[in-house]
């Protein structure tokens, strides 16, 4: 699955595309506690948090995330983005919380795949 597509079907607002935008995603991720997302969370993810701050950017860096979808319309701050485009993080924010992108990304997954088949 790749990014462009899945901000795209949740009507995210990208603001660092990053990577190039059809990078491929193994695995997304949703949960705020940073020592969940270090332990399982491998590069080719696409992380969904609520946590909007730089140190989430730091650790995104560190673990090679290809994406970060933050929720909730909050509008990042300047040295989030900042941090994404230098890093070629793909940095995109929701209009919705927690479950409800969570469903949209899951029903985008699962319409792809049986288009797919």
């Amino acid at each position: 699955m790749n990014l462009e597509y899945l901000a795209r079907n949740i009507d995210a607002k990208v603001f660092s595309r990053g990577r190039p935008m059809n990078v491929e995603i193994n695995r997304i991720y949703a949960g705020d506690r940073i020592s969940d997302l270090l332990s399982q969370a491998p590069h080719r993810t696409l992380l969904v948090t609520n946590l909007a701050s730089a140190q989430i950017m730091r650790v995104a860096q560190l673990m090679d995330i290809s994406g970060i979808c933050l929720l909730n319309n909050i509008t990042p701050e300047p040295e989030i983005i900042q941090i994404a485009l230098e890093h070629q993080t793909l940095l995109m924010v929701s209009p919705l919380g927690m479950f409800e992108t969570c469903g949209r990304l899951y029903q985008t997954i699962i319409e792809e795949s049986l288009t797919g088949l």
